[in-house]
């Protein structure tokens, strides 16, 4: 059904245009308003058609509030009356009956404000048809603002569409400032002159964002304004973190000044401190992800959750990045497995770098002897857990020999580390410390209590344990050495002081093209391409330092399993060569 129908008064059959209409109210009416009246009575007489506002906006070449505008035009004239706004729903009245009266407009009076007007759109080769200038009669007609102000108003909007100036954004300009009580010819002018005055911060900020190039609209004049006055913060402090951001948009430039609200940082060099800050953090959680085997996407969680918190306890990074290292052999591959050991050591008061190197000294001389544990036991997981007997073991005054003797005792048991423990606890009770004071088993040629097994034959699941041992232990060495020499590069390649920031660049614009692709898939292109020069920046210095892009990566033996021993169908690889 069509949004528009008669009354029950009205019974004209037919779509006619009454003379009192044409006489009375057509030579006073803006043209579309008659546009919008005629059409919408034609509509009246085909009320079965499913035709709404939205259509007739289709057919009228223009945007569904002017036609609401214009139906608001006639029901104060009592020609229509709109029965509801959503959905619009216009009920036609019978020209006989109205009582409103059209709204006269002196058109005289605005002849010097209309003369001036067009002088202005002269400028920029713009012509005012006479229909447009009673647009802008009406407007001035219906809200309290002063011509002059209006005029204010007009050349800013052409200074800022140039030839694309429509009397639409000129309103839509005038409204906002009529809402916020701007009205007379000082109060604008004041107001415009602001907008100006900012015009060249913003250009500036835009320039520091190379990915901006264009001039300030109405969303950034807001933005500016709330930074500014809402948050406090400094021109030169906006500027500061543009700068930082060297890359982005408007918005993510906010929500960058929005955390340094919250943070309370609101001048230059408290913005600049804390971005470097921030950006040091960031660099330092991709780089320990990388040592415990994860691959870090967004780096923010972790530099609060985790990085932030070690940096305040004191750790240096070298310290970070060797407990990062330690943590993924000890199988605690991820952030808050090594937050337990960095908390661990920052209760026990071990901090400083030197202290830390001690700690792992000791962890990593532990760690060589639970590998040869699992070359004679086989089937130890190198887990925290285990792991930590080495030091009990060795507070019980144990040495290595003994240790070592104790797991070829243990060899042959389905779970040689309670057998261990059990042994090694029978030896510290009888005071046995020598491994020529280690007591014979008995004539059965088992063991008791304190006598440990006589390995007399090895087991078939146990040399099969033994194996894959091995095996594993082969490839995690291949992989520690080819991860050793990317390092190696990477920190030659670090010296350059460009490389290593186009390698923050990077991280940030990994950061970007993820945020974008889900929330502003229209920013990708510009991005990517973004992207492409800072590679392409890159590899020339790379070419420069002679070294190759390969290189930064773990260069591993085998190219089919990545030094793994199993291909990616799950195939164990043919690479295995212990020899």
């Amino acid at each position: 059904m069509a949004f528009c129908s008669f009354s029950k008064d009205f019974d004209n059959a037919y779509t006619i245009v009454e003379n009192k209409f044409i006489t009375k109210y057509l030579p006073e009416a803006d043209g579309f308003a008659v546009k919008v009246y005629l059409y919408g009575l034609y509509l009246c007489e085909n009320t079965d058609t499913d035709f709404g506002v939205r259509a007739m906006a289709e057919v009228l070449k223009t945007t569904e509030d002017k036609i609401q505008e214009a139906f608001a035009f006639w029901q104060d004239y009592d020609l229509v009356e709109i029965l509801a706004k959503d959905p619009l729903t216009v009920q036609y009245l019978p020209v006989r009956s109205t009582v409103g009266k059209p709204k006269k407009i002196r058109y005289e009076q605005y002849a010097d404000f209309n003369k001036e007007l067009q002088r202005k759109m002269q400028k920029v080769g713009k012509f005012v048809s006479p229909g447009d200038y009673i647009k802008y009669m009406h407007f001035l007609e219906e809200n309290t603002i002063q011509p002059q102000a209006f005029l204010l108003i007009a050349e800013y909007c052409i200074n800022k569409q140039g030839e694309n100036v429509s009397p639409s954004y000129v309103f839509n300009k005038a409204k906002k400032l009529i809402r916020n009580g701007l009205t007379t010819y000082e109060q604008v002018e004041k107001e415009l002159s602001n907008y100006n005055a900012h015009e060249g911060d913003l250009l500036a900020i835009f320039t520091a964002m190379s990915a901006y190039q264009h001039t300030p609209d109405e969303a950034d004049y807001e933005l500016y304004t709330k930074w500014t006055e809402a948050f406090g913060l400094t021109k030169d402090g906006i500027l500061t973190a543009a700068k930082k951001l060297k890359r982005g948009t408007m918005n993510s430039l906010d929500i960058t000044l929005t955390e340094l609200f919250e943070k309370g940082k609101t001048d230059a060099a408290e913005i600049e401190a804390y971005i470097t800050h921030r950006e040091m953090l960031t660099s330092l959680a991709f780089r320990l992800g990388r040592k415990l085997g994860i691959k870090v996407q967004n780096p923010a969680p972790y530099v609060d959750e985790y990085v932030e918190k070690w940096y305040n306890y004191g750790f240096e990074e070298s310290s970070l990045l060797d407990i990062a290292l330690f943590c993924m052999k000890t199988e605690r591959g991820d952030f808050n497995s090594m937050h337990e050991l960095v908390s661990s050591l920052f209760a026990d008061g071990i901090v400083s770098a030197e202290g830390v190197k001690e700690f792992l000294k000791e962890k990593n001389s532990e760690l060589k002897l639970f590998t040869k544990l699992r070359t004679i036991c086989g089937g130890i997981r190198g887990n925290a857990a285990n792991l930590s007997l080495i030091h009990t073991w060795h507070d019980w005054k144990f040495s290595d020999e003994m240790i070592l003797e104790a797991a070829k005792r243990s060899a042959a048991s389905a779970n040689p580390i309670p057998y261990m423990n059990k042994i090694l606890s029978d030896w510290k009770h009888a005071g046995v410390y020598e491994v020529n004071s280690i007591p014979e088993p008995d004539s059965r040629g088992a063991g008791t209590s304190s006598s440990p097994i006589k390995r007399t034959f090895v087991n078939p699941a146990i040399e099969a344990l033994n194996a894959k041992t091995d095996r594993e232990r082969y490839y995690a060495l291949l992989r520690e050495k080819a991860q050793v020499r990317a390092d190696k590069f990477v920190a030659k390649a670090n010296k350059d002081a460009r490389f290593k920031e186009l390698s923050t660049e990077l991280s940030k614009m990994e950061i970007a093209l993820a945020k974008a692709e889900v929330f502003q898939p229209e920013e990708l292109p510009v991005l990517t391409k973004q992207k492409a020069t800072l590679l392409r920046e890159r590899r020339s210095i790379l070419e420069r330092l002679g070294i190759e892009e390969e290189q930064l990566l773990p260069q591993f033996v085998c190219t089919k399993c990545s030094d793994t021993g199993f291909l990616p169908s799950g195939v164990a690889c043919n690479c295995y060569n212990p020899e």
